[in-house]
């Protein structure tokens, strides 16, 4: 088997379609939107309680990671902008184990390395008369993320706003099809 020759001595990087990314993340802001309206249905249908049980937190899970691999390969390799600076993806409170009021902008590019690297992720859920209902019927999801993680000595938390993740992700996908 023969490595396959650099087409015309350029650097081959990842082909990566912006439009299944760009798919997802419409995906991503339906699903969140939509979280509270599904979850008073699954109040009358099993079927639909079971389904956003089972599949909510881990379609979720899967679009994040993939679209924040998927920018943070377009930054590295796009030769274009490291980082939007108004891009407001969230907070990040970088010495979370010692210091939990002090917080910074969480930009895209960094909310895409938490993402990728973060150890444990909680979900913000809404429980309808939690106090008179243990067995958390019609709960639903607010758009918003928490990620935890470390980097060097330090443990970072970082509350990620899907709906902004999302918004941004799509800038940046749009700026990298103008590209090529």
């Amino acid at each position: 088997m023969a490595e396959e020759q650099p087409y015309l001595a350029d650097k081959q990087v990842h082909a990566i379609e912006p439009g299944a990314f760009l798919l997802d993340l419409y995906r991503l802001i339906c699903m969140v939107s939509s979280s509270r309206d599904v979850a008073r249905q699954g109040l009358t249908s099993p079927a639909i309680a079971m389904m956003q049980g089972g599949y909510f937190k881990s379609e979720v899970t899967r679009i994040l990671i993939s679209c924040a691999a998927g920018v943070r390969i377009h930054f590295d390799q796009s030769g274009g902008p490291a980082d939007e600076p108004g891009s407001d993806c969230g907070k990040l409170f970088p010495n979370w184990a010692t210091d939990k009021s002090k917080f910074e902008v969480l930009t895209l590019r960094e909310a895409c390395n938490k993402i990728i690297h973060a150890t444990d992720i909680r979900f913000d859920v809404v429980v309808p008369d939690a106090a008179n209902n243990p067995d958390e019927e019609g709960a639903y999801y607010q758009p918003r993320l928490y990620l935890y993680g470390s980097k060097g000595r330090n443990d970072w938390r970082a509350e990620l706003s899907l709906l902004d993740f999302a918004r941004w992700s799509a800038v940046a996908f749009k700026w990298f099809a103008f590209l090529g």
